[in-house]
């Protein structure tokens, strides 16, 4: 009887661990992708308003909803945690609307790159490179911010692998970087350095992530 009820204990545990493991996996809704993209902007909002010493922020990001989630919860927060704070967004769809919106934007201290959501890779890219080519030809001196999708993805490290001038300009612009540590539960804004063939980043400064935000990372 003993043997018999402890099988069925067995059973049940291996049951609930499947049923918890399946429930891990499952994919994520849009709404979930959503809002990772809200509360990674917040993380990263309320770091750059605490780095930031004139925290007039400049955000371009393509015209998808992920992308404007994500810019939606930087500038929010920012804004927020930062009440002397300045914000100018721009969405683009397409590259001709590109040297606008970066002229719009050059005032800014800093400026946030986001190009990802539901779009392709190749399709950020040329917008990525459009925009970089504009900063290169103004000098623009402020922080040029990759995301953590635009950077994970190499969009910017091969757009300067390709066009020199991108790359020349590297070489002695304020870039900056967000990472992910889902281990550590932190992001991170690096300061990024080009010499002409490597890149080397440094940490500027963390920021916690929620064990929810992470939970939706790790089921992606």
């Amino acid at each position: 009887m003993k043997k018999t009820l402890f099988a069925v204990a067995l059973s049940a545990l291996a049951f609930s661990t499947s049923a918890f493991a399946q429930e891990a996996k499952k994919p994520l809704t849009f709404s979930e992708i959503q809002t990772i993209r809200i509360m990674a902007g917040g993380v990263v909002g309320n770091a750059l308003a605490k780095t930031m010493e004139r925290p007039s922020m400049g955000i371009l990001a393509n015209r998808s909803v992920i992308c404007n989630d994500l810019a939606g919860g930087i500038g929010g927060t920012l804004t927020v945690n930062k009440p002397d704070s300045k914000l100018t967004f721009e969405s683009v769809k397409d590259t001709a609307e590109i040297a606008p919106a970066v002229a719009h934007l050059l005032p800014a201290d800093g400026i946030y790159l986001a190009f990802g959501g539901e779009w392709k890779k190749e399709e950020n890219m040329a917008l990525l490179e459009a925009a970089l080519e504009q900063l290169a030809e103004h000098h623009y001196k402020g922080s040029v911010i990759f995301h953590v999708t635009t950077w994970a993805q190499k969009q910017p490290q091969d757009i300067a692998a390709r066009n020199a001038k991108v790359a020349k300009y590297f070489e002695t612009a304020n870039l900056r970087a967000v990472t992910l540590d889902l281990n550590k539960k932190e992001a991170m804004i690096n300061k990024v350095s080009f010499d002409g063939k490597d890149y080397k980043l440094n940490v500027a400064a963390t920021a916690p992530l929620r064990d929810d935000l992470v939970d939706l990372f790790k089921r992606q």
